[in-house]
């Protein structure tokens, strides 16, 4: 099973990747699902984690579906 916390290391590298491979920075990521700069950089770097309804804000944002947001 995994913890709490590898599944939040998990899902922010899998957005950052994501985010990454569309040219998308933090700041606009953040403006495309309503969330400041400093929300983004939290959930990527493993401080926070995201509840469902901000994932599935970053998701559509990075125009994929939510579960694509866990394929590690």
């Amino acid at each position: 099973m995994v913890t709490r916390k590898e599944l939040s290391i998990k899902i922010g590298n899998r957005i950052k990747q994501l985010r990454n491979e569309r040219n998308i920075s933090q700041a606009e990521l953040g403006r495309l699902c309503n969330r400041d700069k400093q929300h983004i950089e939290l959930i990527e770097n493993h401080k926070v984690s995201a509840n469902t309804y901000t994932l599935y804000t970053i998701a559509t944002a990075l125009n994929i579906e939510l579960k694509e947001l866990f394929d590690f």
